[in-house]
């Protein structure tokens, strides 16, 4: 087991650090050491000023062009360990490896925000209703060429498979020609069935299956409402690439709607950040 021997908290730091582009300043940072040097990281925690951050503008980093202690030590961006998904909060989380000992402070730190804002005049909030009336279908078939989100009716196809197998194997190859599958999936009715029977709700009883084919991992939220408005998501798993499972409050009914937020041009800007002399713990 490895061993932590050294955790430093420095709490709100008082020298505000500006951007090029946004205000941006330095809450907090966390210094973690481990016996292993490329375990050992520090965390910063930045609040961002200018721009409205909320359920309907989210923030993450896209990416870190430099970062450089005082001893001109190159400091590699590490993910985050939640992620570094969007946030809803202006508060984003940035970990780097651990700077050299002897240093005292990290010179300077640039990097680039990403700023997402979805609706649906600018193409970005995909709306599906009529839930029921969807399943086995590309949600997005008429939306996005490049992106394939199919709603598997999971449920339905295990009864079947229980009571009829050769019509089971008949509602496997129709879903393989019709369902909107990617080309290596489709090949063979064998290899959707192997795909298909790998999902899992982890413990929810009420859930929803996707086949997701999404090589520039566009697609940033799906939320299911159900007819009150009122959102039925309870936790989600994804396994490999392609399957996802998103477990429910309830059970679906048919005037349930499926949210789907993707990121284009008209959702996207991005604004550059350089801090400097972030004095460390």
């Amino acid at each position: 087991m490895k061993k932590t021997f050294l955790l430093v908290i420095l709490f709100l730091m008082t020298k505000i650090c500006y951007s090029q582009d946004i205000n941006l300043f330095i809450k907090d940072i966390k210094e973690e050491r481990h016996l292993e040097q490329e375990d050992s990281f520090i965390e910063l925690t930045s609040i961002i000023k200018g721009i409205k951050v909320n359920n309907l503008n989210q923030v993450k980093i896209k990416e870190i062009t430099t970062a450089v202690d005082d001893n001109g030590n190159i400091l590699k961006k590490m993910e985050s360990f939640f992620g570094d998904d969007y946030s809803s909060s202006n508060q984003l989380k940035i970990k780097l490896e651990a700077p050299s000992r002897k240093s005292s402070k990290i010179s300077s730190l640039e990097g680039v925000i990403k700023y997402f804002s979805p609706s649906e005049s600018n193409g970005s909030k995909i709306i599906i209703t009529n839930l029921l009336d969807n399943y086995n279908k590309n949600l997005l078939r008429k939306k996005h060429s490049d992106i394939k989100l199919t709603l598997i009716d999971k449920e339905a196809l295990q009864k079947l498979k229980e009571e009829d197998e050769k019509e089971y194997n008949k509602q496997i190859e129709k879903l393989k020609k019709e369902g909107g599958l990617g080309e290596e999936l489709a090949e063979t009715v064998g290899a959707f069935k192997q795909f298909f029977e790998g999902f899992s709700n982890f413990g929810s009883k009420e859930s929803l299956s996707f086949y997701i084919e999404d090589k520039k991992d566009e697609i940033v939220e799906i939320f299911i409402y159900n007819g009150e408005g009122k959102k039925m998501n309870y936790g989600s798993s994804r396994m490999g690439k392609n399957k996802l499972t998103i477990n429910l409050r309830e059970k679906v009914a048919s005037n349930w709607k499926i949210e789907v937020l993707i990121e284009n041009e008209k959702s996207l800007k991005e604004y550059k950040f350089n801090l400097i002399n972030i004095i460390l713990p």
